[in-house]
């Protein structure tokens, strides 16, 4: 059995790994983690390896076996998948589909089992804001191996993922786990388990919670489905508030009060609770979803945390029932900031924060910094789009790339990131990769990893998280400390981002320059 020492921003896989420079030194701020990976190859199925370490004992260590998932499309030059259309390869991927990869991160103790001769780990120790700065010497013991790197931890401290930091929202199943699970759906036992999720998303920096309508209103379906008398659970939303704020979530994001008609992507109009939201019935019925919401928010004193939806990804075919739906929305929730991913910049004025996916801002950067200026935030997102270099989350691309959404969103002054896809998939995500998406047929299959970003795992070791998850928390730790520098020095600030991003798709791929330029962010933040 032999053993090395791998960068955690390098993707690993169960079958052939090409050689990468082990890491002698790993450098982390306080308020972050220290994180690297352990490549095993040549065991023995069966062998009990224990695990230890010396030399950060005053630093908590926690172990996590790294587990292969499937990628049998790749993510296209375009978007969605290279089975969506012909001439869609793309370029810019790690590796040429069908393969495995490791990216759910399971946490174990010890000692593991091995169960394949090929096996990844990762070590993970938590600087607190409180660790001492300084030089550690570590070594991590794998069974009878011994790998050894310095651990250097410095002086700059990551504030905690909360009001004031950069927005962040990830969006959880729609039942918050109790299928999943198999639960009772509000029992004491899914509360748990949201908890626990709740947890996991404030590590990796959410400070932003999606809170679907329909799992607080009664007498509704979801979607949302039709519902002739909506009566919020008021009891039910305020314990799912209390339980985000003990967790860190300062951000309540109300989900989308409407959806298209029949779930036509092209329907010239939305519905709430089964009404076309622009009637007179659509009307009543916003208005009093509207009103019981603010009754709460006001009761509660929710008016400067909650940020509103009124539908997903209004385009040109239905930009004219938007524009009128969210006039509807500002009557009956005065004071309350829309939030909405977007797709037609013929909308100015309708919605307080744009979403638009991220190379769409790039190409009209000037329309949205115009927005910005009439008193607007500007958040992006990504989905199924944007595909060949373009900085995104799938399965296929580096590392590196999430991680640098952090960096891109600092250099142009983004407000907030949105992802649609926490945990929604809809099959195995062990087993399928590409998941579904409405439909049958490979065409209709969307990026591996878009519909995730967690693993549910199970109520004992609760969710997991994922390499790009990890990699993307590190991102946007980088991108307080870049905006703590820009504010003491300027210029360096500059200096270091264009070393290392120059644009959602200009960047470096190279992690030993990342590593260089982080250090130096890092060190010039010490006091």
């Amino acid at each position: 059995m032999s053993a090395v020492l791998v960068d955690e921003l390098v993707r690993l896989y169960p079958d052939a790994n090409e050689a990468s420079p082990a890491p002698t030194r790993v450098d982390a701020p306080r308020g972050s983690f220290a994180a690297v990976h352990v490549l095993i190859e040549h065991a023995k199925v069966g062998d009990i390896l224990p695990l230890a370490a010396t030399g950060a004992d005053d630093l908590p260590l926690r172990w996590y076996r790294l587990v292969d998932v499937p990628v049998a499309f790749n993510t296209g030059l375009e978007g969605w998948t290279t089975a969506r259309k012909p001439n869609n390869e793309n370029p810019h991927v790690t590796r040429k589909a069908p393969f495995r990869t490791y990216d759910a991160c399971q946490p174990v103790q010890s000692p593991v089992e091995i169960k394949a001769t090929t096996t990844a780990l990762r070590a993970e120790f938590e600087v607190g804001a409180q660790a001492k700065p300084g030089k550690r010497d570590v070594t991590l013991k794998v069974g009878n191996l011994e790998l050894r790197f310095a651990l250097h931890v410095h002086a700059a401290i990551v504030p905690p993922a909360g009001k004031d930091t950069f927005g962040y929202t990830n969006w959880m199943d729609w039942g918050y786990g109790a299928g999943r699970y198999g639960l009772k759906p509000w029992s004491d036992e899914h509360w748990a388990a949201i908890r626990r999720y709740v947890k996991l998303l404030h590590r990796a920096r959410q400070n932003t919670f999606c809170i679907w309508l329909w799992l607080v209103f009664d007498g509704v379906t979801p979607g949302p489905g039709p519902g002739e008398n909506p009566v919020l659970n008021r009891e039910r939303l305020r314990k799912l508030v209390d339980l985000l704020t003990e967790e860190g979530i300062w951000w309540l994001e109300g989900g989308h009060l409407a959806a298209r008609a029949n779930g036509d992507w092209f329907a010239d109009h939305f519905h709430v609770w089964g009404k076309r939201g622009t009637s007179p019935e659509g009307n009543d019925l916003l208005a009093l979803t509207c009103r019981q919401l603010m009754e709460e928010i006001k009761a509660n004193g929710w008016e400067k945390r909650w940020i509103q939806h009124v539908t997903d990804e209004p385009i040109p075919e239905n930009a004219q029932d938007y524009r009128i739906l969210t006039g509807m929305v500002r009557k009956y929730m005065p004071g309350i900031p829309t939030i909405d991913a977007v797709m037609d910049t013929n909308l100015a004025g309708s919605v307080d924060i744009w979403v638009p996916k991220v190379h769409e801002y790039q190409q009209q950067r000037e329309f949205y910094e115009a927005q910005r200026k009439n008193g607007d935030r500007i958040w992006v997102y990504t989905c199924l789009h944007p595909g060949g270099k373009w900085l995104n989350r799938t399965m296929d691309f580096e590392p590196l790339r999430p991680l640098l959404i952090g960096w891109a969103c600092a250099k142009f002054g983004i407000d907030g990131f949105l992802h649609w896809g926490l945990n929604q998939w809809n099959e195995d995500p062990f087993t399928v990769g590409n998941q579904k998406h409405g439909g049958e047929g490979d065409e209709r299959r969307l990026p591996a990893g878009d519909t995730h970003i967690a693993y549910d795992g199970d109520l004992q070791s609760g969710p997991w998280p994922s390499q790009r998850m990890e990699a993307h928390r590190v991102g946007l730790e980088d991108l307080e400390l870049w905006r703590a520098l820009q504010r003491k020095d300027a210029a360096l600030a500059e200096e270091i981002m264009a070393a290392v991003c120059r644009g959602f798709d200009d960047y470096t791929k190279d992690v030993q320059a990342y590593r260089a330029a982080r250090l130096r962010l890092i060190g010039a933040l010490a006091p």
